[in-house]
């Protein structure tokens, strides 16, 4: 799969609940036209043993009529399932992490050098301008 090309154009870190996460870092930097890289460090305030306990919900936008619109790529997966797949080029995207499960309260967790890679994409998805949102739950 090398249909891709990813264009970098923006990226944000928004919305964390304090009561749950201790954010240290949660930064975007845009070092050139092509690269844009997320850095995050954070210390979480409860426990995450399994996929039970911590999800994440994936919605893609797609960019129709001057504004994202919501598209079919929609689902929720464990947090430890996200962080052991290999599918969507996730081993590359943490290469520079300490994550693992169980995540654990009071631990520095973080990575850096955050992006994603064209190579490892599912098929299949409709050419254009995207916006993924991951939303913890």
């Amino acid at each position: 799969q090398s249909l891709y090309k990813f264009v970098p154009d923006h990226c944000e870190v928004k919305n964390v609940n304090r009561s749950l996460v201790d954010m240290k870092v949660g930064k975007c930097y845009k070092l050139s036209r092509t690269e844009l890289y997320l850095n995050v460090s954070f210390y979480l305030r409860v426990d995450i043993p399994n996929n039970h306990v911590g999800q994440i919900l994936i919605t893609g936008y797609q960019f129709r009529s001057n504004e994202y619109r919501e598209r079919p790529i929609r689902f929720m997966m464990g947090v430890c399932s996200a962080l052991s797949s290999k599918d969507f080029d996730i081993p590359h995207m943490l290469s520079n992490s300490n994550f693992q499960c169980p995540i654990r309260k009071g631990v520095h967790y973080y990575a850096y050098k955050v992006y994603p890679n064209a190579t490892n994409m599912p098929p299949l998805i409709p050419e254009g301008k995207w916006k993924i949102q991951i939303d913890y739950m």
